[in-house]
């Protein structure tokens, strides 16, 4: 069962297991196998063995923490050597590893005070006397030398004298392996003013308690009539210690315990002694470790929960309302040093991908697809149990060297490794997967069993595959219908990426309101000759993924007329077929003349005797299949400071991660890549652009998909929008208008990628080819992609049990009559639970 679970907290008394009679140390083998299996355990039982062993505080003799003169012994001829010259040199504190609460920890002086002056100049004889104090209930007795070490190495003997403490002895019993030692640590007098115990979450302080012992005594274990007083963490007086132990010495605490590769504790002590002579400034204190402790640590705020013979029936909520509050505080901070260890430690184990590799078979069998990739380099490790289940779809075009122009030399798009590293990270998994027609019923028969799927598929190459996009669209609308989520899913890449979503948008603030969509050919014609007739105009075709349109600009144009006879008002004249146009695609900003005629038959019916010689690259035809098949045009004003640039915003869902302004090539009107245009990049902080980024973040973002017909869809995962300046020059800045050209959310890149692309002169490009800054920015976009990715899910899951729950409670509705029926509350309140 356990090994289910992805962190175990122990809370287990020690002694009691073995009380209950089973075997403390075959549970603490079951908690190291799961250790092993990388199962996160609070305290592991090395960690609570190796920090809670008196020998640690040998291990911590050289921090600002510890003693230098701190010796520990595992043998008892080496223990009867070292303890009589120590003993004959000063008072000495000698503690055994065993037991709890002082038991086994002894104080102990010399009776006769016959003290050398330097240490090994004399060892103390078998016969000299000892006086010794039992720091679990400060009592005392007296012994030799001789009896002592027959107690601590025997046990109760003939040659041990007779004891009244409550231990046995036989400290070292076992040897090492068996946890057999004994530490011979200098004895502190200022022990008498008390001890400080430190309450550690982690890494925090979270309190000091002062533990003075009743007046006479040395040991302040409970019990004994000490008194405890209780500081916050930021104790003025204490100031000194609490800087040296967090700042300094922390750090270093488990690589010196032989623990590196362990977290630090998440609730455990530090008990310190005042080891400077009296009349030490407050700041020169030296405050050494007296022991670690993170077995079972309690907290003293709940103990009114636990049960006396006085209060037989405490619980959790007999804790005073004042105590409750601190208990919060403690909890909610344990719990986020819970979440950052096994952040931490998931990042740890979270090597990519090598050469050769897939991380892809699970934790859904995909093993029926095709793999047309030669492996997974990059991709990080699933995770053991995912919250959410994820694809990651791409198409590998088998006609095309390398599959395509934005693959990597392994076959995946350039990108893709950011993405689903960044849902990996935020505790999903997310398997890349490719498409391959000849298997779609296969493919669909799959990706129903993800709980979302992430579609990077380039525009036409599920075509140039020889596949139909159509098809697949519909196969993904039919997940979509099963209440699985699809970035994007087609109808808001469809919807989005339509230009006539420019209209749809129009009255917002990043809308003009004189934007004209065309479906049908009589209509584009009589339109288009009004608009033309009155100022130049942009004309958009519809890209899209499921017919022969292009993007990256292709069917564009910026029109003029050449006569430049343009009317005062808006329907005061249409222009004739046999007016000349002046003409620029977007794609490559290349220049045309047209007639309105040749211009409106391209447009309608493509390369045909009546349009006249084209150079575009592209085929017209642009209403082809009317409305429902895409067909159709927009008419939009021309804004002449397109020549000033565009500005891209890059979105990850409702967050701006980055601006580009794309300056057409000096001459041209259209910043497509691979026209010369200069790119220049800007955070999504910068105050040029303030008053745009304001408007449309807080005004319009929540508009636009209402707008679009897309209220039932979240906004998608990473997209980009499109702004043209429509503000005459000399405008200022805060009063621009700045309007959309395009959404597009479209299999759009992460450009900081790009090096993991595949070109003539890095024909092996992979995704450790990305350059170490720009791999910082790509994982934040990344990171941020998984968080907003987990939100979408997780408000969806949400929202289904909320559905569940509302359906359940109409059936129990059905099944009851309101009137006078006496189960309807019970049913109801069982519906509650449920």
């Amino acid at each position: 069962v356990c090994k289910n679970f992805d962190a175990i907290i122990v809370r287990c008394n020690p002694g009691q297991i073995k009380a209950d009679g089973g075997d403390q140390g075959k549970f603490d083998d079951g908690m190291r196998a799961l250790r092993k299996q990388d199962i996160q355990v609070w305290p592991a039982p090395d960690v609570m063995e190796f920090m809670g062993a008196k020998d640690a505080l040998c291990k911590i003799a050289d921090l600002k923490i510890g003693l230098e003169d701190t010796l520990a012994y595992y043998d008892p001829a080496d223990f009867a050597t070292g303890f009589k010259k120590t003993m004959a040199f000063q008072p000495r504190v000698i503690k055994q590893n065993r037991g709890s609460s002082g038991e086994g920890i002894w104080i102990i002086k010399l009776k006769s005070g016959d003290y050398c002056k330097s240490y090994g100049e004399r060892s103390c004889s078998d016969d000299e006397m000892l006086d010794l104090m039992e720091a679990n209930d400060n009592h005392s007795e007296e012994h030799t030398v001789g009896e002592f070490i027959e107690f601590c190495v025997s046990g109760r003997t003939s040659k041990s004298g007779t004891w009244t403490s409550k231990g046995v002895g036989k400290y070292l019993e076992g040897g090492k392996e068996a946890g057999g030692q004994l530490v011979d640590q200098r004895f502190c007098p200022r022990i008498v003013e008390g001890e400080l115990r430190y309450n550690m979450v982690g890494d925090s302080l979270v309190g000091i308690i002062h533990k003075k012992p009743k007046e006479g005594g040395i040991s302040a274990v409970g019990g004994t009539g000490s008194v405890y007083t209780y500081y916050g963490p930021n104790e003025k007086r204490f100031k000194n210690l609490t800087n040296n132990f967090l700042k300094e010495d922390l750090p270093k605490i488990m690589p010196a315990l032989g623990l590196g590769e362990e977290p630090i504790p998440l609730w455990w002590t530090s008990d310190f002694i005042n080891s400077s002579p009296e009349g030490t400034e407050a700041k020169d204190e030296k405050w050494i470790v007296g022991e670690f402790n993170c077995s079972c640590v309690g907290i003293s705020k709940c103990l009114p929960a636990y049960c006396k013979d006085d209060t037989p029936n405490a619980c959790y909520t007999d804790i005073p309302k004042k105590d409750l509050s601190e208990v919060k505080r403690i909890s909610d901070l344990l719990g986020k040093k819970a979440t950052d260890i096994l952040v931490t430690e998931a990042k740890k184990r979270s090597k990519p991908a090598e050469a050769g590799q897939f991380f892809s078979d699970g934790p859904v069998d995909v093993s029926s697809l095709t793999k047309v990739v030669k492996d997974d380099q990059g991709l990080l490790p699933q995770p053991r149990k995912p919250r959410f289940k994820t694809a990651l779809t791409g198409i590998y075009v088998r006609s095309q060297p390398g599959g395509g122009t934005d693959k990597s030399f392994n076959g995946h798009r350039y990108d893709s490794m950011a993405f689903a590293n960044g849902i990996i990270q935020a505790g999903m998994s997310c398997q890349l997967i490719n498409y391959v027609h000849q298997e779609h019923d296969k493919f669909f028969d799959v990706v129903k069993n993800f709980d979302a799927i992430i579609v990077r598929c380039n525009p036409g190459q599920i075509k140039a595959d020889g596949g139909d996009q159509g098809k697949f669209d519909n196969g993904m609308r039919a997940i979509r219908k099963k209440g699985i989520q699809v970035w994007p899913a087609p109808d808001v890449m469809e919807f989005m990426g339509a230009k006539d979503a420019l209209c749809k948008i129009a009255t917002l603030n990043i809308g003009l309101e004189d934007t004209l969509a065309y479906y049908d050919p009589a209509v584009f014609a009589t339109g288009f000759k009004k608009t033309m007739a009155f100022q130049p105009r942009v004309i958009k075709q519809m890209p899209g993924c499921t017919t022969n349109r292009g993007s990256s600009g292709e069917g564009i144009w910026i029109i003029k007329l050449k006569s430049g006879d343009y009317c005062k008002t808006y329907g005061e004249r249409s222009c004739g077929d046999d007016e000349v146009l002046d003409l620029m695609e977007a794609n490559d900003n290349h220049s045309e003349e047209h007639t309105v005629a040749e211009f409106i038959e391209f447009c309608v019916n493509g390369r045909t005797g009546k349009s006249g010689e084209w150079t575009s690259k592209g085929v017209g035809k642009y209403l082809e299949g009317g409305k429902e098949a895409g067909g159709q045009l927009v008419d939009q004003r021309f804004c002449p400071r397109i020549v000033e640039g565009e500005l891209r915003y890059n979105m990850v869902a409702d967050t701006l991660v980055g601006i580009i302004h794309k300056k057409p090539k000096e001459g041209g009107i259209s910043a497509v890549g691979g026209t010369g245009s200069v790119y220049t990049f800007y955070g999504p902080k910068e105050k040029k652009f303030a008053g745009l980024t304001k408007s449309f973040l807080t005004d319009d973002l929540s508009k636009i998909m209402p707008c679009l017909g897309l209220e039932s869809e979240p906004i998608p995962l990473w997209w980009t929008s499109d702004f043209i300046n429509s503000s005459p020059p000399g405008t200022d800045p805060k009063d621009e208008k700045w309007i959309v050209g395009e959404f597009n959310c479209s299999c759009v890149g992460i450009s900081k990628c790009l090096p993991a692309c595949v070109t003539p002169e890095a024909d092996k490009a992979s995704y450790s080819d990305i350059p170490k800054k720009d791999m910082t920015e790509v994982k934040k976009i990344g990171s941020l992609l998984g968080r907003k990715a987990i939100g979408i899910l997780s408000k969806g899951a949400a929202q289904e049990r909320q559905d569940k729950q509302v359906e359940s409670l109409k059936q129990i509705l059905k099944s009851v009559s309101a009137e006078g029926n006496s189960s309807l509350v019970e049913k109801l309140m069982n519906w509650k639970r449920s």
